[in-house]
This record gives structure tokens, C-alpha cells and sequence, in this order.
């Protein structure tokens, strides 16, 4: 039986894969831009080959993390609402608010102070 995602964060805190996630950002559009310069190099072209085919990487790898976090904060949401309790004292309902004051209480400002 798999523990839930939120019991393997209490156990592993800190032991997340974020170093490697950052060198595939960093890594990723560099070995794009290297092949589109050497695209550049056999066309004669300018360095637009390698410059899109580095931003177009790039955007890919962040796109990707996006959906992977929001992803993964989605899992612990459900996870979060599926293990709370139901609610038995009733705070879910729409609270009753009494606006009437007090006997011999007014809202008029005195003079007298």
C-alpha cells in the first residue's frame, strides 16, 4: 500500500528533486541552442536558429514545471479534503447575524460628554 503524498513530505522534507529540475531548466536550452548553432553554422545563417531553438527549450521547460506543480498542489488539495473531518458543529452554514442593540442602548451620539 502507497503512503499518501503529504505523509511522504513529512518523512522526505527537503529531499525533493528540485537540484536536478533546475539543471534540466538550465541544461535543456543549452543543448537546444548548441544544436541550433550548429544548424546555424551548416546554413550560414545568423544565430536565429540557435536564439529560438533555446527560447522555444526554455519555454517547453517551464511550461512543463508549471503543469507538473500544479499538478502535484492539485494531488495535495484532494488529499488534504478527502482526510478532514466532516464537519459536525455546523460552520458550514450560512451564519445568523442579530443586528438589534441592546435595550436602552442607542446609536445617537450625547451631547454631555
Amino acid at each position: 500500500m502507497r503512503a499518501s503524498a503529504l505523509y511522504k513530505n513529512k518523512i522526505f522534507f527537503g529531499t525533493d528533486d528540485a537540484f536536478s529540475r533546475s539543471v534540466e531548466i538550465v541544461v535543456t536550452p543549452t543543448i537546444f541552442a548548441g544544436l541550433g548553432w550548429l544548424f546555424d553554422r551548416w546554413l550560414g545563417t545568423s544565430p536565429w536558429i540557435a536564439v529560438s531553438f533555446g527560447g522555444v527549450a526554455f519555454l517547453g521547460k517551464i511550461t512543463a514545471e508549471w503543469y507538473r506543480y500544479v499538478g502535484r498542489m492539485s494531488g495535495f488539495e484532494e488529499e488534504m479534503t478527502a482526510d478532514r473531518p466532516t464537519n459536525q458543529r455546523g460552520l458550514d452554514l450560512a451564519e445568523e447575524v442579530d443586528d438589534r442593540l441592546p435595550t436602552g442602548v442607542t446609536l445617537e451620539e450625547r451631547g454631555d460628554r
